[in-house]
């Protein structure tokens, strides 16, 4: 019986594979829903996308693959149900190419813009800003240099921007960056779902990302260096078996990280691809070779990692103060710090206060990277530096390394003394607090903890009005750390704005509610007034500086 006679494609359910180009001008226009999450990407995800399409223009790949995309139709829209990161992410560095290559501008224009439309609508939050400093001619620059806006996604597109001058300047030719960026438009390629529904589109979207179990990464990774090796067969034997007793130490997303980390570890040069086999193996080669790979420094930096996710890192006498630390990098959202940590662990484990010493540093920088006192574009190349001289002191406590220089340390003591108005930033912050704190806990951002502002940050009640009337100097005082306490969520949301006597009963006499030193802190403090807040404030800053050895001479 012919085929044809079921029918040849799912009722609903469209897919094609389709260039960048062609994506951006299809129609109708490309919409981001409300319902969908906000742009996202951090400096990571940006730098590793133009890296890997570089890497790919350069060795004259025919085609970039970097995955699927879901469109439902709604409305004379295509509603992305998956794909906003890298279809935003794409158009800034077409924007980018726009404003540097005046000659091709309308070019690069006719795929952002359709005449006055744009060709990818973001969320309604964020289109209007997205509209004005990447889609209309002119402003990534401007974008690039924009200040600190307090709304967490117009940041993070400055921030994109940031990374896309960047990574994109390195780029001197204008004709060069033409001829790559014409290979991005041509060559980087989607495979496109359509769907005619919301819920079929949902269907295809949780299909293509949970189910099944595919050939990994690490599969392929394992299947090049044993069997293109020119091991014995004895020997390839005792490859996959060590290969194996080390993967099973791991969740699968956990080992494939650690392979994803690899060639930074082994050579200190910037992270790749987890597809770019050819890449993968080169530095395999230049670090040792395969056998030293397999049978020695693929070991001893799983066992590294397996530490570091279990909180069990032994390192004699400074242990607990070093798991601490590691603690809460770990809830920081980019793991940049963790070659750096691995690489120490695998060779230095043995001695306590050189341990606590690179930690103490490690733990500075990462917390200065969070908070943006490092520049981005310095960051691998230090953490490159911790990588490669981790037994080289000189080299490691230097200013190319881990040492904050003098500017860098004032810019972290200012930063650590304004306003937090980022709420995971800030929730981040005063958990790093907590854990230096006598007798404080080491919280995650998973555990029922949230900030709770003594002084209501907005809308503040009669009682707080009377107190302190200015609402400019009430908004500034409200989001200082000598404001802010940890709270359960149901304690947070009794507490709302009532006068302060009321929320210290909140505070401390809710019924299994854990108290944390940094709510403990307060509980000798009568009034709550400016002069309350920033002694408290100038205390905890003090607290903070100290543990991690900002105070130069201390």
């Amino acid at each position: 019986m012919a085929a044809s006679t079921f029918g040849s494609t799912p009722l609903g359910l469209t897919s094609q594979i389709l260039n960048l180009g062609a994506v951006l001008t299809r129609k109708p226009a490309l919409k981001v829903p409300r319902y969908q999450r906000p742009y996202t990407w951090t400096d990571n995800e940006v730098r590793e996308l133009i890296q890997d399409l570089r890497s790919a223009f350069e060795r004259g790949a025919p085609f970039y693959f970097i995955g699927q995309i879901v469109l439902v139709k709604n409305k004379g829209k295509f509603e992305i149900s998956d794909g906003q990161q890298r279809l935003a992410t794409l158009t800034m560095l077409l924007a980018y190419t726009r404003d540097r290559l005046s000659g091709r501008a309308r070019q690069y224009q006719a795929l952002i813009m359709d005449g006055d439309e744009p060709r990818l609508l973001l969320r309604e939050d964020d289109a209007g800003f997205y509209l004005g400093y990447v889609q209309e001619p002119g402003k990534m620059l401007e974008l690039a240099r924009h200040p600190d806006t307090g709304n967490e996604v117009r940041d993070l597109f400055c921030a994109a921007a940031r990374t896309i001058e960047s990574e994109m300047s390195k780029v001197k030719d204008d004709r060069e960056l033409d001829a790559f960026m014409s290979y991005v438009v041509r060559s980087c390629t989607l495979n496109v779902v359509d769907a005619d529904e919301r819920g079929c589109a949902q269907t295809v979207f949780n299909t293509l990302n949970k189910r099944g179990s595919p050939l990994s990464g690490a599969d392929i990774i394992k299947s090049d260096l044993i069997e293109n090796s020119k091991l014995s067969s004895a020997e390839a034997d005792a490859a996959a078996r060590k290969w194996e007793e080390t993967e099973s130490l791991f969740e699968r997303e956990d080992f494939a990280r650690l392979l994803y980390m690899m060639p930074f570890l082994l050579t200190g040069e910037p992270y790749l691809s987890p597809g770019d086999l050819g890449s993968f193996r080169t530095a395999v080669d230049r670090a040792g070779g395969v056998n030293k790979f397999l049978f020695d420094q693929l070991p001893r930096y799983a066992l590294a990692l397996r530490s570091i996710f279990a909180g069990s890192i032994n390192v004699g006498a400074a242990s607990a103060d070093v798991n601490r630390r590691v603690a809460l990098m770990k809830q920081v959202e980019k793991w940049d710090w963790a070659p750096a940590a691995i690489a120490f662990l695998a060779e230095y484990a043995d001695q306590p206060e050189r341990a606590r010493k690179f930690f103490q540093a490690l733990d500075r920088f990462t917390f200065a990277c969070e908070l943006a006192v490092i520049d981005n574009r310095l960051r691998e190349k230090r953490y490159a530096v911790a990588v490669k001289k981790a037994g080289d002191d000189k080299a490691l406590y230097s200013e190319q390394g881990l040492l904050l220089s003098d500017k860098e340390n004032g810019d972290f003591i200012y930063t650590l003394n304004r306003s937090r108005k980022r709420d995971r930033q800030r929730r981040l912050l005063l958990m790093r607090l907590e854990a230096a704190m006598p007798n404080g806990r080491l919280l995650t951002m998973t555990d029922d903890v949230t900030v709770e502002h003594v002084l209501p940050k907005s809308s503040a009640s009669a009682w707080w009005n009377e107190r302190i009337p200015d609402p400019a100097l009430r908004a500034e005082l409200a989001n200082l750390l000598g404001n802010l306490v940890l709270i359960t969520y149901d304690q947070n949301r009794a507490a709302d704005t009532k006068p302060y006597p009321k929320k210290k009963q909140i505070y401390f006499d809710t019924p299994n509610a854990p108290i944390h030193a940094l709510t403990k802190d307060i509980a000798a403090i009568d009034e709550w007034d400016m002069q309350a807040i920033e002694e408290r404030h100038e205390r905890l800053v003090r607290i903070l500086c100290e543990d991690w050895g900002l105070v130069r001479g201390g």
